[in-house]
C-alpha cells in the first residue's frame, strides 16, 4: 500500500498539470530561462514561473545562474513518463491487434519495450484488397540489404523470394519450426541453400517447437504478425514500422529466437 501511495502521489503531481509536463519536456533539450519556456509553450509567464518553482521545490528542476535545468530525478521521471505514454499509445492505437491474439511469443522484456513500436502502422486486409498484408510483407523483401525472418507457416511465395535474395548475394537469416524445415529447403532449392551456406550469405535455423510469431526485419522495415487465440495465424493484420527504434526492437526479438535455434547444415 505504501508503494502504491508513493507512486500515486508522484504521478498525480506530474500528470495533473499539463504545464509541469510541458516544462519538463522543454527542459529535455537543455537549460532554459523562464522567458524561453514562456515563448515556446505560449503559456503565460506567471503560470510557467509558478510551476517551475514548484518543480524546483520537489527536486525535478534546479536553477543554474539565470536558467533552469532538469535534475537527475527530473530527467528520469520525464523519460519514463514519455516512454509510458508511447506504450499506452501503442496498445490503444492497435488494440484490435493485441486483443484475441497469442502473445506468448513475446517475453516480458519484449512487452516492457513495446514503446519502441509507437508510430507503427497496422496493415489490414479489406474487401477491396484481401492480399494487402501479404503484399506489404513482400515489400520488406524488396531492395533489402539484409533480411532476418521468422516464418511460422508455409506460403508458396516466400521460399521463392528467399531464393531470389540468396542468388543476389543479399544476407538472409531464416528461422522456421522443425516441421517446416524440409519443405523450405526443398522450395528454396537444395542447390541454392548449399550455395548460400557455403558463401556465407544465408543462415538457416530451426526450432523444435511451434513458432507463434511472424517476424521480418530488413534495413528499412520491421513487420510483426501474430496468431489468433484459436491457434490460426492472422493473415489479415500486420504491424509495420520503418522507425529505427522499432527495427532495433525486432532485431532483439529475432536474436532471442536465433540463440535458441539449431543450425541447418547442408549435406
Amino acid at each position: 500500500m505504501f508503494y502504491c501511495s508513493v507512486v500515486e502521489e508522484e504521478l498525480k503531481f506530474l500528470n495533473n498539470s499539463e504545464i509541469r509536463l510541458k516544462v519538463l519536456v522543454d527542459l529535455l533539450n537543455g537549460p532554459l530561462k523562464i522567458r524561453d519556456i514562456n515563448r515556446s509553450s505560449l503559456l503565460s509567464y506567471s503560470s510557467v514561473s509558478s510551476n517551475v518553482h514548484k518543480l524546483c521545490k520537489d527536486g525535478y528542476v534546479e536553477k543554474i545562474h539565470n536558467s533552469f535545468q532538469l535534475t537527475n530525478l527530473g530527467f528520469i521521471y520525464i523519460t519514463i513518463l514519455m516512454d509510458f505514454h508511447d506504450v499506452v499509445t501503442t496498445i490503444t492505437d492497435f488494440s484490435d491487434f493485441w486483443l484475441d491474439h497469442d502473445i506468448s511469443s513475446l517475453s516480458i522484456e519484449d512487452l516492457k519495450k513495446l514503446s519502441s513500436l509507437e508510430g507503427s502502422e497496422l496493415i489490414k486486409c479489406n474487401y477491396t484488397d484481401i492480399y494487402r498484408t501479404h503484399k506489404e510483407f513482400k515489400r520488406i523483401f524488396k531492395d533489402s540489404k539484409y533480411l532476418k525472418v521468422i516464418f511460422p507457416y508455409m506460403h508458396p511465395e516466400y521460399p521463392k523470394l528467399i531464393r531470389r535474395l540468396i542468388l543476389k548475394g543479399v544476407k538472409v537469416e531464416l528461422i522456421v519450426s522443425e516441421s517446416l524445415l524440409t519443405a523450405f529447403v526443398k522450395d528454396i532449392g537444395k542447390d541454392v541453400v548449399r550455395k548460400g551456406l557455403t558463401e556465407g550469405n544465408f543462415s538457416l535455423k530451426y526450432l523444435d517447437e511451434d513458432i507463434k510469431i511472424a517476424l521480418a526485419i530488413s534495413n528499412k522495415f520491421v513487420s510483426i504478425g501474430l496468431f489468433k487465440s484459436d491457434g490460426t495465424y492472422d493473415q489479415n493484420r500486420l504491424l509495420l514500422s520503418d522507425k529505427e527504434k522499432a527495427i532495433l526492437w525486432g532485431l532483439n526479438l529475432f536474436k532471442s529466437y536465433d540463440e535458441g535455434g539449431t543450425s541447418f547444415k547442408s549435406d
